[in-house]
């Protein structure tokens, strides 16, 4: 059963481990699948609606590790078992490592809490293979308008753990589609020629020195990407903690994620019916050591 948090501004539902989501890419230790700010859905999913799959696609808030530095692939042969966090112990094929590859999974050993109506704990232990193993806490803790994403990983193997998080914001405030009237921005300015991909974005979006603004509806086919919108940034001693804000015009409306860390990556994705930005973490932990970092979001009228 799913648990629920709330005060009189925010409700958020969350997700229990294997639940509903039992793939083998996204983190099963607690995920937000829709947030009412003031009674007003702001979530959405990875697929539109008729290719949705609750089991294998991600929703809501839905974070992952390792996308494109997965724990221990390369030190096992094919047939063995490498560590996605937050996730399960994964069967290795004859490929490289792609985060879509649905794997053969063993779960790990969850357990949750929810501490009041305004707090939630989530808890994972990996147990030992080829070096690896980790202890991992996730902690949700509602503010008056929002709540904060609490993370903290233990890394309880002899091998040392160097990978990265990130969260695929999943956003559709108010349900309606992604369009003229959202204008995402981040906290430094960035060239978009500098991009390291851009997909699908011309005739759709119109960059900002800071962000961009919707031109119009995407099409029901397209799927736009902005890749390296933090590498891309013009000042290169760029060191303050990451923050995106999403404007709703029509609405007079702010959602934000601010991070208590300088972001080591960041793109934008998303389609007809969602809008993800996505600030990563670098994580490079050392046998017997932890890593703890935070994520807060804020919804407001203006």
């Amino acid at each position: 059963m799913a648990i629920t948090l709330r005060n009189k501004n925010i409700k958020i539902r969350i997700e229990t481990p294997g639940e509903k989501y039992r793939g083998s890419r996204f983190d099963w230790n607690g995920t937000v699948t829709q947030i009412w700010f003031q009674g007003k859905k702001i979530l959405s999913q990875e697929k539109k609606i008729f290719h949705r799959d609750e089991k294998i696609y991600g929703r809501g808030l839905h974070n992952e590790f390792g996308i494109k530095m997965p724990v221990g692939y390369d030190d096992v042969k094919p047939g063995d078992y490498f560590p996605k966090i937050g996730t399960g112990w994964l069967k290795r094929d004859e490929k490289p490592y792609f985060f879509f590859t649905q794997y053969m999974l063993e779960p790990l050993d969850f357990s949750f809490q929810k501490v009041s109506e305004e707090k939630a704990v989530f808890m994972c232990s990996s147990g030992e293979r080829n070096g690896y193993a980790y202890r991992y806490t996730k902690k949700f803790e509602l503010t008056e308008n929002g709540f904060t994403i609490s993370y903290d990983l233990e890394n309880c193997g002899s091998k040392k753990i160097t990978t990265t998080e990130y969260v695929h914001n999943f956003l559709l405030p108010f349900g309606k589609n992604i369009g003229p009237q959202l204008e995402l921005s981040f906290n430094w300015n960035y060239s978009s020629d500098k991009l390291s991909e851009n997909v699908k974005t011309e005739g759709l979006i119109e960059f900002t020195k800071s962000g961009f603004r919707f031109v119009k509806i995407p099409d029901n086919s397209e799927e736009y990407f902005t890749g390296g919108v933090f590498e891309a940034r013009d000042d290169a001693a760029f060191n303050r903690n990451g923050k995106w804000e999403l404007t709703d015009s029509t609405r007079n409306f702010i959602m934000s994620e601010e991070t208590d860390f300088v972001p080591y990556h960041t793109d934008v994705w998303g389609h007809k019916k969602c809008i993800s930005p996505e600030l990563f973490k670098f994580l490079e932990i050392e046998s017997g050591k932890k890593a703890e970092w935070k994520r807060e979001y804020n919804f407001l009228y203006k």
